[in-house]
């Protein structure tokens, strides 16, 4: 399966919620066990928390090999590529280490409660 995130999102993938969008057309092919691809051309813009809600999520399930067998990035512009890889560690220890994601929520909630 191939998917154009700048079909799904524009050129600007900037927002979590454009990555739970970008995360809702692929992940049931994902899930299944296909190849998807994920194609960057024309995008322009990127921040962690885009690819946080797109990809972040599939790492609850998959391993972090399984992720690059099953996930091809194509097209992504060196701006993109640190966000990407800040996402992926972030997603795997949130994941895979034990306390980190006890700790991790309980800031954010700490946060939400003071704005």
């Amino acid at each position: 399966m191939t998917v154009s995130v700048f079909d799904v999102v524009g050129e600007v993938c900037m927002t979590y919620e454009d990555g739970a969008k970008l995360n809702k057309v692929f992940v049931d092919a994902f899930e299944r066990g296909d190849t998807v691809m994920l194609d960057f051309s024309r995008t322009r813009v990127f921040v962690t928390a885009f690819f946080n809600a797109a990809i972040g999520p599939l790492l609850k399930k998959a391993t972090k090999d399984q992720l690059r067998d099953r996930l091809k990035i194509v097209n992504l512009s060196p701006a993109g590529i640190e966000p990407f890889r800040h996402s992926i560690e972030n997603a795997e220890r949130y994941y895979r280490e034990p306390g980190y994601k006890e700790a991790l929520d309980q800031v954010l909630k700490d946060i939400s409660k003071t704005s």
